[in-house]
């Protein structure tokens, strides 16, 4: 059973990071999405993990916080190619295509 509270509380914290982004709280919106991202990873839920890297990573880019938002995609994009998910992944690439064509700094 508190596995399953685990999972309840870590999709109540993402849902909540999703309407703080949706209202422009974009540091609230980040805060949450750390905070429901560190409950996938105990949870060992890589599935999860994936999807809340990429969302934070959508919000990264729009706080113009884009090297850290590239970070986060291509950590989802590795858990994405561990788990065989190719349509997550071309999403992923895409995405992460975006963030760099907004980067200014040195591309590695």
């Amino acid at each position: 059973m508190l596995e399953l509270d685990s999972h309840v509380a870590a999709h109540t914290m993402i849902d909540l990071a999703g309407v703080h982004a949706r209202h422009g709280s974009l540091r609230d919106a980040s805060v949450c999405y750390e905070r429901g991202l560190a409950a996938m990873r105990e949870l060992g839920d890589r599935h999860g993990e994936a999807r809340t890297l990429a969302h934070l990573a959508a919000v990264y880019v729009r706080d113009g916080r884009v090297e850290d938002a590239i970070d986060c995609y291509e950590s989802s994009l590795a858990i994405l190619r561990e788990r065989g998910d190719r349509h997550g992944e071309a999403q992923t690439l895409r995405d992460l295509k975006l963030a760099m064509h907004d980067f200014d700094g040195p591309l590695r």
